[in-house]
C-alpha cells in the first residue's frame, strides 16, 4: 500500500455505508475509507488469484484442441454475420 493517498468521492448503497460505519464503531476498521480500501484490496487479490489460475490452466491446454475450438467459434461468428480478427 502506498503512503500517498488519492482523494476520491464515491457514492455507495446505504446498507454498505452503514456496514462500513459499523466496522469502524466495532474497531474492525480505522475509518470508513479504510474499510472501503480493504474491500477493494480484497477484490483485487481475488481477481489476481483468478487470473493466475486461468493462466495456469491455459498453460496446460492442448494447442491443437484450442485451435479447433477457435476455428469453430470463428466459423459460428462468421455465419452470424460477425467479422473475426485473424490471430485473436
Amino acid at each position: 500500500m502506498s503512503d500517498t493517498k488519492k482523494r476520491i468521492t464515491i457514492t455507495v448503497d446505504p446498507h454498505l455505508a452503514t456496514y462500513a460505519e459499523h466496522l469502524v464503531d466495532a474497531g474492525k476498521a480505522d475509518s470508513v475509507s479504510a474499510a472501503f480500501n480493504e474491500a477493494m484490496a480484497a477484490r483485487r487479490r481475488y481477481e489476481q488469484r483468478a487470473l493466475a489460475k486461468l493462466r495456469e490452466r491455459a498453460a496446460l491446454a492442448d494447442p491443437d484442441r484450442v485451435a479447433r475450438m477457435r476455428k469453430h467459434v470463428d466459423d459460428q461468428a462468421r455465419a452470424a454475420g460477425f467479422r473475426t480478427a485473424a490471430g485473436e
